[in-house]
C-alpha cells in the first residue's frame, strides 16, 4: 500500500497524509478537505513510514501535520547507529589508528584492531 502527502497553499505548514488514490482523497471529511486547495507532495510506501503515522493511518485513514516543511520527516531515517555498548574506544577516538613514537608515525589500534568501535562479547 502506498500513501501521499498533501500540502495546504492556504497554511504551508499544514499536510494531510491519506492512501494514495483519488477516492482516498475525496473521502477524507469535508472539513479536512476545505482547508486546502491543496497541493501534492511526498509519496512512498506505507511500510517506511514512522510508527505513529502508521498507527494512525491504519486507524483514521488520513493524518493531519503541523510543522514546516523542512521539519516534515514522514519516514524512517535510515541511519545505522551502533549499539550504545559499541562506542568509541577512547584511545584511538574512533580514527583506528593510535600514535607511535611520540606522534611521528601510527599504527593500527590493538584494541579496537583498526574499527574505531569496540564489539560486545
Amino acid at each position: 500500500m502506498r500513501y501521499k502527502t498533501w500540502r495546504s497553499r492556504k497554511d504551508t505548514s499544514l499536510h494531510v497524509l491519506c492512501a494514495e488514490g483519488s477516492d482516498a482523497f475525496e473521502s477524507l471529511p469535508v472539513a479536512i478537505r476545505n482547508l486546502g486547495p491543496w497541493t501534492g507532495g511526498a509519496e512512498g510506501e506505507v511500510d517506511r513510514l514512522r510508527l505513529p503515522y502508521r498507527i494512525l493511518l491504519n486507524e483514521q485513514k488520513f493524518v493531519v501535520i503541523h510543522a514546516h516543511v523542512s521539519e516534515l520527516q514522514l519516514e524512517n531515517a535510515a541511519v545505522h547507529a551502533l549499539h550504545p555498548a559499541n562506542t568509541e574506544y577512547p584511545h584511538c577516538k574512533g580514527s583506528g589508528r593510535v600514535p607511535m613514537h611520540h606522534s611521528l608515525r601510527d599504527k593500527e589500534c590493538p584494541r579496537c584492531g583498526g574499527r574505531g568501535w569496540i564489539r560486545l562479547r
